[in-house]
């Protein structure tokens, strides 16, 4: 694609018309042409910045020892790399190469597990207020818990996921705050 931008421009198109076609901002073409210009070479430039700790295969492991325990954080993560490769990477250098792959910290989806005995009692609750009308349930008080936290560190546990996953078994926890004995309604 930078040969044929610069072929166009070479050939006398102006650049709002080489963005327009290619869906470019004038930016891009602007700076391929001066570079093209000075340098009369459209490669791009070599990778600048700190060069990968982690290797290829390294990443692998990443992803396999996020998979067997995803709600480790990336601190706890990154020391077993260290102890199985030998091979430091930050915490923050963790969670961008778990990006790359697909792989975010997400809050996991929190289900109350049911005994069948709450099964049954809900569904009996529900068949005996399936035909309340409007007026009936404007008497009912419906609360909205919200949480607040003075401090930063929330307490709150994340677990290391793919988009679109949330409600695979694997990316649900079950928490029961009741004990299990009372009908939640």
């Amino acid at each position: 694609m930078r040969c044929r931008i610069v072929g166009r421009l070479e050939a006398g198109l102006s650049q709002v018309q080489i963005c327009r076609e290619f869906n470019l901002t004038p930016s891009v073409t602007c700076n391929l042409w001066k570079q093209f210009q000075d340098t009369r070479s459209i490669e791009r430039k070599p990778g600048q910045g700190h060069p990968r700790t982690a290797k290829a295969t390294e990443d692998r492991y990443l992803s396999i020892i996020v998979r067997r325990n995803r709600g480790a954080t990336a601190s706890q993560l990154s020391l077993d790399l260290y102890a199985a490769t030998g091979t430091h990477v930050s915490r923050v250098t963790f969670s961008k190469r778990l990006h790359e792959t697909g792989l975010f910290a997400r809050r996991p989806a929190v289900c109350v597990p049911l005994t069948s005995t709450n099964r049954r009692v809900h569904l009996a609750w529900c068949r005996e207020h399936r035909d309340w009308s409007m007026d009936q349930w404007a008497t009912v008080p419906f609360t909205d818990e919200s949480r607040f936290s003075l401090n930063t560190n929330s307490h709150r546990t994340f677990i290391w996921r793919e988009p679109g996953t949330r409600y695979l078994p694997s990316n649900v926890r079950e928490i029961d705050h009741y004990g299990g004995g009372g009908l939640m309604v």
